[in-house]
């Protein structure tokens, strides 16, 4: 006797239960057969949203584009124009072209000279100049 209640095979609880035909359906298990009662599958909820951080706000000058500037668009005055900078952007200016274009007379060297030690001040002060322009002094 307690061979035959061994081999029994023991069938689910009454419930929803993904149909055998359809993976993407439940259908309704009455304990002992399948009945036309079915409802799509719904998608496990995904995980919430990250939050991500942004160091530098909208519109807030940074220190590495200011020095990219300054390195690779230094003799336009790019970083001083960037960073809100225009009466010493226009000053620089003036002085490094002007320079240039008076080096036959002489005088021209002497105002490259006066760019260069600018520039290097410049690339000293640049992060100043960038907390300066974001209010932060």
């Amino acid at each position: 006797m307690s061979n035959e209640l061994a081999a029994t095979p023991q069938l689910p609880p009454a419930g929803w239960y993904t149909s055998p035909d359809n993976a993407t359906v439940n259908r309704w298990w009455d304990g002992s057969g399948w009945t036309e009662h079915s409802t799509p599958k719904v998608a496990a909820p995904g995980a919430p949203p990250q939050v991500v951080y942004v160091s530098a706000r909208p519109g807030e000058k940074t220190t590495g584009i200011a020095y990219l500037f300054i390195l690779l668009l230094g003799g336009f005055a790019a970083h001083n124009f960037y960073l809100g900078r225009v009466g010493p952007a226009i000053g620089f200016l003036a002085l490094y072209w002007g320079g240039w274009a008076l080096t036959g007379v002489g005088v021209g060297v002497l105002m490259l000279i006066a760019a260069v030690i600018w520039f290097i001040i410049d690339l000293c002060c640049i992060r100043q100049y960038v907390d300066a322009a974001n209010g932060r002094l």
